[in-house]
């Protein structure tokens, strides 16, 4: 069972950041079987398959580990089954002391085990050995060599068994492992270290250097030195033919090796034929030969090699193998062989193990491909780990699509060498992988003699790990506005129970790498992105201090790094939305600690915190929760604010922040330019999801946003200026989001009272269709009541307008009227108005503006009588004139000597002058001008009234009082009563307005007399000549008693411009008969004219009844000689 890590035990110096990390698997294992023994043991290697854990040691041990289920979920506990000491017939010094390899072999059933250059063999997974027992062999240096394309492929060892190679000192052994093991053929290619093979191609390291090797026709290419401080080892010449390897592409997908091979070689400059022939038979191998009709033999081919100095040391029933050979070098760098794809194999090279490596790609053929990627040191150990796409669909691993190298290197740390995991990509370009290098560091391991007992192996099988650090921070937990000091609700406790069970799937991670040092062994897994992301947020954050500082260029890079990736999987697309909010959060809470010291951040800042924002869809709860006053406005629905965990953490962390500042709140500073201005711009992107069935507790985010944005945009406005709002105005926008309907109705309601702004209050009225709050606001707008935005400029204007779209009677009735009272004039617009929706009778409108308005009454009845033509509506109205006309004159004795002098300056005119209406109207006083205007309205209904309807009595009492000083009025009055010659009495001798006596002469009309227009369509009809005649008859002998010497220029330019009305001797009766030729004369010239043209008309209308006879005489004769005679009898038959 495992025991926690000890105190003196390796541990390991994590970054986060990096894109691998070490979880526990087993620590403190006893490596020694005696305790007490001083003998320093360490581990040489591990394998891992189906939950049993099988650790080899340097003393020669095999420990064998099964795992049973723990008590926490995910929990494994590790027991020990069986400690075995593997046969060996020497002990070797080394790389190859105690158990170098164990070779699992899940489809045969079997493990190869090599201790101290034996390989033996056991079943799986107890460990018991196989084939009896009988089968070992000696001198082996490694084993290995699966056919990695049928390993991606998951044919290994279907039905046949699997094919591994053996190396031997001497020579490679190719053998097939099932329920016997069966020899294939031998290599005459010996002293190979490593070994990694793709069909009938392989790739092999001796001592010394690199080769490709055909395992079936037996040709090898020669690549390079492992390490540039040797050279190449040569074969025997003797051993050399003209062969020649196949490309590269022959063996990309190559069947299984078989007994012989129809592959035919060509020439290759650099290739080394291995033999012309297999030996049958080799006498000192334990394996049954393989049976075949072309089996080959030829003589061993052996390079020379420096025996190794063999231990005393020997096992029982092992077989014995030449010695091994000594190395030239005290430490010779180890050789790496490794496929990451199925058309590459890499290669590492380099020259001393503590200087730096060079890993290089090799195609099928050879040459060298992609670029190299480099190590801190020559590499101990090597990995590979994903960036195959059937391997990482196989994997199943988020993010196994990216291909890793991890390797066991010497790194300088504070002038200290440790063994680290250096990590890198190999899938790209080697600049950037230089740039996303990163490290585990394993500490204490440099104390390690040579870093004997430190490690990596990549685990026949892969193992599902819970990584709990990313379920943390993902799993939703609720968000407290207010420090929560009372137990958590049944409900919460049960929401977040499935908020984990939901957050535990991401927390699985597939896990086949292993690095073992010391007495540990441990997991090398990927770090999930989130937690990988999620730690650079962290370093970003510095809490450190008693104040926050937050690196704002960290945070925008790892932004940049996510941005334009799409998730591939469900953890994806949780984790970069998650990255995308908490960066954005940490963006933005920069911002507020910007705003805090009171400076004005640089516009690239807003900007990028604005972009974070709506890239990662925050809620804007959340946002609004740091900033005051707008978090009041936060709706947090029935169930709360749910956040993942680690964004929550952050909210605290910047809300113990925020609070420990004192910030001002002046809009026009730096919290309404750094803070208001991006919570606005962000609110409006969020106002635009409305409707989206995406938006998670939709209710409460969009009454908060509306909320939270109406209150931002009032703080906003308070320092604009007064009046309506401009274009592209913060006025403009606050317009725009009222009228497009908020859900925060009430919040809305209470803040536009609480700001004063009555009209933002009738305009979100109007929104929601609420008539009678719309009217109501602005009847206070228009009373008085203080609107803070002062946009409501034509308030009268805009109730009328408004009025007349409505449909509700009782609503236009009650404004109507007060608008009416305020506003006579525009107040009978509502009701006058054709187009309205409600429609009135005219007498209905007439008694409510009695009742409810009556300084309307007058507006509305004018609307009727000059509008409308409505002439029944005339004598009312008439009234009211006469009755303002004499209320003035009672209340102004001024306006009484202001009328005396008018009248006596008209007559003191000297012709031509205009009309008396004229001279009234051009020469009153403005402030007059209501009396003014009563008066000629009073004139102008009085000349078109009609006797017969108008109470002509009640006026002239009314009147009389006042003749002298309302001469117009009476003159109409008796010009409607018929007394003509009174009407032109006062015209030509009070008035003095002769030119309106001669209108009044040719129409017989008092409408013409003092009115612009008659209202009276009757009036239009031209009187009969008598009657006109006798009119002027009149007006002459009028002019005849006005003093001289206008009686005579009145008088006879009357009788010059109109003498066609007047009887000659009519005028030479009346005349004196001092007057003068003269005078007379253009009279008694036109009468002349008019008596020779009467003649003249006469004589010419007789001839032209003349000429109308004769030809209608021919006519009719002409129409008798065409019908002939006809003859007509009698009933007699008599002719007639």
């Amino acid at each position: 069972m495992s025991s926690p890590p000890s105190a003196t035990q390796p541990a390991t110096l994590i970054d986060p950041t990096a894109p691998y990390t070490l979880h526990p698997l087993l620590s403190s294992i006893p490596l020694s079987a005696d305790p007490d023994t001083d003998t320093k043991v360490h581990i040489t290697t591990v394998e891992h398959w189906n939950g049993n854990l099988y650790i080899g040691t340097s003393a020669g041990e095999l420990l064998h580990y099964v795992s049973i289920p723990g008590d926490a979920p995910g929990e494994l506990i590790w027991i020990i089954a069986s400690r075995l000491q593997p046969p060996y017939s020497t002990v070797q010094e080394a790389e190859d002391e105690g158990v170098k390899q164990i070779l699992l072999l899940p489809d045969a059933g079997k493990a190869c085990v090599l201790c101290n250059a034996t390989l033996s063999f056991y079943t799986l997974p107890e460990l018991s050995p196989a084939f009896g027992g009988k089968i070992k062999q000696a001198g082996c240096t490694w084993v290995g060599g699966f056919d990695l394309n049928e390993v991606e492929g998951e044919q290994q060892g279907k039905g046949s068994g699997t094919v591994i190679v053996i190396c031997l000192r001497q020579r490679l052994r190719l053998i097939r492992i099932g329920d016997e093991a069966r020899k294939i053929r031998d290599i005459e290619l010996g002293g190979v270290r490593a070994l990694a093979r793709r069909g009938n191609l392989a790739c092999v390291a001796d001592g010394s250097s690199y080769s490709l090797l055909d395992v079936v026709n037996e040709a090898k290419i020669d690549l390079f030195p492992i390490s540039s401080n040797s050279e190449v080892r040569q074969l025997p010449e003797r051993t050399r033919a003209s062969l020649e390897l196949p490309t590269g592409a022959q063996y990309g997908h190559s069947r299984s090796v078989s007994g012989s091979s129809p592959v035919r070689l060509g020439r290759h400059e650099r290739n080394v034929s291995l033999g012309a022939e297999l030996k049958s038979k080799d006498s000192s191998s334990p394996w049954p030969a393989r049976t075949s009709s072309q089996t080959k033999t030829s003589p061993a081919i052996s390079p020379s090699r420096v025996q190794i100095p063999a231990k005393a040391e020997t096992r029982a029933g092992a077989s014995p193998e030449p010695p091994v050979e000594s190395q030239v070098q005290a430490r010779p760098l180890l050789p790496h062989i490794a496929s990451p794809t199925g058309s590459e194999f890499l290669l590492t090279t380099g020259t001393k193990a503590t200087e730096p490596g060079v890993g290089m790609f090799v195609n099928l053929d050879g040459d060298v491909v992609r670029g190299t990627i480099e190590f801190t040191t020559y590499p101990r150990s090597l990995v590979f780990d994903g960036g195959d796409t059937e391997a990482a669909e196989y994997m199943g691993t988020e993010g196994s699509h990216e291909g890793y190298a991890l390797a066991l290197v010497q790194r300088r740390i504070d002038s200290r060498t440790a063994t680290a995991v250096e990590i890198q990509r190999w899938d790209v370009d080697p600049s950037e992988a230089q740039q996303l290098k990163a490290w585990l560091q394993i500490d204490n391991a440099a104390a390690e003699a040579e870093d004997a007992g430190v490690g990596l192996r990549k685990a026949k099988t892969s193992v599902e790990l819970t990584m709990s650090s990313t379920s943390h921070v993902l799993r939703s937990r609720r968000l407290h506005l207010l420090p929560k000091d009372a137990p958590m609700s049944d409900a919460e406790t049960k929401r977040n129970n499935e908020e984990d069970v939901f957050a535990s799937r991401f927390a699985h991670i597939q896990a086949a790498i292993i690095l073992f040092s010391a007495s540990q062994v441990q997991w090398v897994v990927r770090n999930t992105v989130a937690s990988r992301l999620d730690a650079r947020l962290e370093q970003a954050t510095d809490a450190s201090s008693e104040r926050i500082s937050i690196d704002v260029k960290t945070v925008r890079m790892v932004l940049n790094d996510i941005r334009g990736q799409d998730a591939r999987s469900e953890l994806e697309f949780v984790t970069f939305t998650y990255i995308r909010q908490k960066a954005s959060l940490l963006l933005f809470g920069s911002l507020q600690l910007t705003t805090a010291s009171n400076t004005i951040a640089y516009e690239t800042d807003k900007r990028a915190a604005s972009e974070a924002l709506v890239e990662g869809e925050i809620d804007p709860r959340i946002l609004l929760s740091l900033v005051q006053p707008l978090s009041g406005e936060i709706q947090e629905g029935t169930e709360g604010m749910w956040t993942p965990q680690g964004l929550r953490d952050t909210i605290y962390l910047l809300r113990r922040a925020t609070l420990l500042e004192t910030q001002s709140q002046d809009t026009r500073g730096p919290y309404g330019d750094n803070l208001l201005q991006v919570l606005k711009r962000y609110l409006l992107h969020w106002r635009a999801k409305k409707g989206f069935g995406s938006v998670a507790d939709e209710v409460a985010v969009f009454q908060t946003v509306d909320a939270a944005l109406l209150h931002i945009l009032l703080l906003l406005d308070q320092h604009s200026p007064r009046g309506p709002a401009t274009p592209n105005s913060i006025r403009a926008e606050l317009n725009d989001v009222v009228d497009k309907g908020v859900d925060c109705f009430p919040r809305a309601v209470e803040l536009f009272r609480s700001f004063h702004r009555l009209h933002l209050l009738s305009r979100l009225y109007q929104s929601r269709k609420m008539t009678p709050q719309v009217l109501e606001t602005w009847q206070q707008i228009l009373e008085g009541a203080h609107d803070a935005g002062g946009e409501m400029i034509e308030g009268e204007q805009d109730m009328r307008r408004y009025l007349s779209k409505i449909r509700d009677r009782d609503l236009v009735t009650r404004y109507g009227t007060w608008l009416a009272q305020r506003n006579p004039k525009l107040g009978v617009q509502v009701f006058a108005d054709e187009h309205g929706r409600v429609k009135f009778s005219h007498q209905d409108i007439v008694a409510l503006l009695r009742e409810k308005a009556p300084s309307a009454v007058k507006e509305y009845l004018e609307h009727l009588v000059f509008a409308r033509h409505k002439a029944e509506y005339s004598s009312e109205l008439l009234s009211y004139y006469l009755t303002a006309v004499l209320a003035a004159l009672e209340l102004s004795p001024n306006l009484e000597e202001t009328l005396q002098d008018g009248y006596t300056t008209y007559r003191a005119l000297e012709p031509p002058k205009p009309t008396y209406t004229q001279f009234f109207a051009d020469n009153s006083s403005p402030a007059n001008a209501d009396f003014t205007s009563n008066r000629t309205r009073l004139l102008q209904l009085l000349s078109s009234a009609d006797p017969a309807d108008a109470d002509l009595s009640s006026l002239r009492a009314k009147l009389d009082p006042h003749a002298d000083l309302l001469v117009p009025e009476t003159i109409v009055l008796h010009a409607l009563t018929g007394d003509h010659d009174t009407a032109l009495h006062l015209l030509t001798h009070t008035l003095g307005d002769y030119d309106t006596a001669i209108s009044y002469c040719l129409h017989a009309s008092p409408a013409f007399l003092f009115s612009p227009r008659p209202l009276n369509s009757a009036s239009l009809t031209p009187p009969p000549h008598a009657t006109q005649s006798s009119l002027f008859t009149l007006l002459l002998h009028q002019f005849l008693t006005l003093p001289l010497p206008a009686r005579l220029d009145r008088s006879s330019e009357l009788l010059e411009r109109f003498g066609g009305f007047f009887e000659l001797e009519a005028v030479l009766e009346a005349v004196d008969g001092d007057w003068s030729v003269r005078l007379l004369g253009p009279f008694l010239v036109g009468k002349l004219r008019g008596l020779v043209s009467e003649g003249r008309e006469v004589g010419l209308e007789r001839q032209l009844w003349g000429a109308r006879e004769l030809r209608v005489s021919f006519e009719a004769g002409e129409k008798i000689r065409e019908i002939g005679a006809i003859v007509v009898r009698d009933a007699d038959g008599n002719g007639v």
